[in-house]
């Protein structure tokens, strides 16, 4: 009879240690989906911002083709096409970011790594067209700007000061690029490790 006493008492402190260690796992799975939450939201407004960026640089832009190239005496056709450049880059911004909001990081974790790896496949996409895009449109404005200058030493100094100018916006706008495919990517290498 003692004997079963002693074996009463031990497996009641077993089973309140079971409870306490299950308790303890619980609470561990709740912090580590939190810290997962919060650092998924924190790196989504971190690509937002990127966004919010570029299209800042785009109405940047639309002023300046809409008030210095007239001045200038560029061509109507290269102003619009310059606005048009900029509005389809702004349509496409908002095309893939839309999804990349607080109901969706809120959302169960296949649907926000769904968002993040087509996020990140379409701004890899993106990159080929932008460079042509941007080809295209500075043959454009040098050819133009040779035509408005009547010497060609300055027309040659300022295609030379304006590709030192495309290799800076180039190099900020790659910077931001990366940013956001490896923001994208550390989310849902996130969500894969905990998934494991």
């Amino acid at each position: 009879m003692e004997n079963n006493e002693i074996n009463n008492s031990e497996l009641e402190t077993m089973r309140a240690q079971i409870a306490l260690l299950k308790d303890k796992l619980d609470k561990e799975t709740i912090v580590s989906d939190k810290l997962l939450r919060d650092t998924m939201r924190h790196k989504a407004r971190n690509i937002n911002a990127n966004a919010w960026v570029s299209v800042g640089a785009s109405i940047f832009v639309i002023f300046w083709a809409l008030t210095f190239l007239p001045i200038e005496g560029f061509s109507w056709w290269f102003v619009g096409a310059t606005i048009l450049m900029m509005l389809v880059c702004d349509f496409f911004t908002w095309k893939y970011h839309k999804d990349v909001n607080a109901k969706t990081m809120n959302s169960d974790l296949l649907t926000v790594a769904k968002v993040m790896k087509q996020l990140r496949d379409n701004y890899k996409k993106w990159l080929k067209y932008s460079i042509g895009l941007i080809a295209v449109w500075f043959v454009w404005f040098a050819v133009e700007y040779c035509i408005l200058l009547s010497d060609w030493r300055v027309a040659l100094f300022m295609i030379i000061a304006l590709l030192v100018g495309l290799a800076i916006g180039g190099f900020i706008g790659l910077k931001m690029h990366n940013s956001v495919i490896r923001n994208a990517e550390e989310i849902i290498s996130q969500i894969e490790e905990s998934d494991e």
